[in-house]
């Protein structure tokens, strides 16, 4: 048993004495003296980093001379080198120029952060900073490099005109970062941004104006507080200007019945795939079978998906292995559809003629005055109207069948044939309706567009009708509104 014991603790020794030799034997590269050309900017989904940099560059500014100065900076390792060197480590290390960048030398200490006191200048002086992110283990990990920071040291304040927003993204994915940027005027402005959130709760801004989307939630039926619109203000010398980033790589969608909805991931990084959508209803997840990068509701319905809930889960590959990762849920609403009515018909009223020019035939105006009896059920302005609010759905068309003009009462008389002259000048309307109770087709919209007609102006055309006799002629005319399928 001693001698196994013995064996054991010589084996350890040997591995903790071969590690150590091996992290002697493979150096990381050198750390080499600013400036460097700025590493790319880092790469990732959800707070996964695919490709290591700079999250917070060193920025810009302008400093009053013998006030304290913060610069801040922050860098990040990719996966592949957390996973394969857990052992190894990252340092900051600070470089200044005070030649115009002709030379560099180190100063501060491993931290994000370097604080100094601007030197006392009578006119304006710069200096530049750059920072290391210098790493040390085991395996062929380079240093990273910031961006060049100009600081411009001023004599004295200069105050603050005016301020302009921008941001590096104006959309964030769960847990990912983004910078803020604030442009003074004057350009030499020495006035400090102080930074707020609309929100924190969905993305925080530090006083760098590095902004940090939340992290995603594990609800998947869309109400999560993991999207949506964040505001982010800068202020100096009291003027202000904001920014609005959306957090998420999902944001809620609302449509109307029958108008398509549509998920999208904007710009996914390379390497990253989507593995599949999911629909979520009542608690249930149901899987699309679909590797697209946007999903779309063809013909949503109130009923069937009003309140349902989407996500998706995205493939990366780390080492050769192949992982997965979920995105936060987003809702979609389905709104009723806007209304499509017949709003409005005409009476016509013809007046008074004399059996013998109707036995010849002739042509009537249509007048305004109202006619009495219970067949009259429509305006007497000549008013023809159709309203359509919708923004979906198919076109419509509108109709209207006259039927044979007939005796009022009993042992009349009988006219000949008739038609109505559907007449809007103003409107470009003139349509002929004969009398044979069959639909004439009056007007149709494909443009989602309502329409008001005035027919006032309209005629009753009349043939000969010798068989007529004294008394009250009505007709009956059926105006109807047609809906397309979508």
């Amino acid at each position: 048993m001693r001698n196994w014991k013995r064996l054991l603790k010589m084996g350890l020794l040997g591995l903790i004495v071969f590690i150590g030799s091996l992290s002697l034997w493979v150096p990381a590269r050198a750390a080499s003296s600013a400036p460097q050309t700025p590493t790319s900017s880092p790469v990732s989904i959800m707070g996964i980093n695919l490709a290591g940099g700079f999250t917070q560059q060193p920025l810009d500014s302008n400093q009053i001379s013998g006030h304290s100065v913060t610069l801040a900076a922050k860098g990040t390792r990719n996966i592949l080198e957390a996973a394969t060197n857990p052992f190894g480590s990252r340092k900051y290390v600070w470089w200044e120029s005070t030649d115009d960048g002709d030379t560099y030398t180190t100063v501060g200490s491993n931290s994000t952060t370097y604080t100094f006191t601007a030197p006392n200048v009578t006119q304006p002086t710069e200096l530049l900073f750059q920072v290391e992110y210098d790493f040390t283990g085991i395996g062929l990990f380079y240093n990273e490099w910031s961006r060049i920071a100009a600081v411009e040291v001023e004599p004295s304040r200069v105050p603050a005109t005016a301020i302009k927003v921008t941001a590096d993204k104006t959309y964030l994915n769960n847990s990912d970062t983004t910078l803020v940027h604030a442009a003074l005027t004057p350009s030499n402005s020495t006035d400090q941004v102080t930074w707020t959130s609309s929100d924190p709760s969905l993305a925080t801004v530090d006083e760098y104006g590095d902004v940090t989307a939340t992290s995603v939630s594990s609800k998947t039926d869309g109400t999560a507080h993991d999207h949506g619109t964040v505001t982010i203000t800068g202020e100096a010398n009291g003027h202000s200007d904001s920014v609005k980033i959306a957090i998420g790589a999902l944001q809620d969608v609302t449509t109307v019945e029958g108008k398509a909805a549509t998920f999208s991931l904007k710009d996914l990084p390379d390497g990253v795939t989507v593995n599949n959508w999911y629909r979520v209803e009542d608690g249930q997840s149901t899987a699309l079978n679909t590797t697209d990068t946007s999903y779309t509701i063809n013909n949503p319905t109130q009923a069937g998906d009003d309140g349902t809930s989407y996500y998706a889960v995205l493939n990366y590959t780390v080492n050769g292995s192949t992982k997965t990762i979920t995105t936060n849920s987003a809702r979609l609403s389905v709104e009723k559809s806007g209304l499509i009515s017949l709003t409005a018909v005409p009476d016509f009223n013809f007046g008074d003629i004399d059996l013998l020019d109707l036995s010849q035939g002739l042509t009537l105006n249509n007048l305004d005055a109202l006619a009495d009896g219970p067949a009259y059920d429509g305006n007497s302005n000549g008013s023809l109207s159709v309203m359509d609010s919708r923004d979906t759905g198919g076109s419509w068309t509108l109709t209207a069948a006259l039927q044979p003009f007939g005796f009022v009462g009993s042992n009349g008389g009988q006219l000949g044939s008739t038609s109505l002259d559907l007449y809007d000048p103003n409107n470009r309307l003139d349509i002929t309706i004969p009398d044979n109770d069959q639909a004439t087709s009056i007007y149709t919209s494909s443009d989602y567009d309502g329409q008001d007609w005035d027919v006032s102006n309209s005629q009753l055309d009349m043939g000969p009708s010798p068989l007529a006799s004294a008394g009250n002629y009505e007709s009956t005319v059926t105006w109807t509104l047609t809906v397309a399928p979508s």
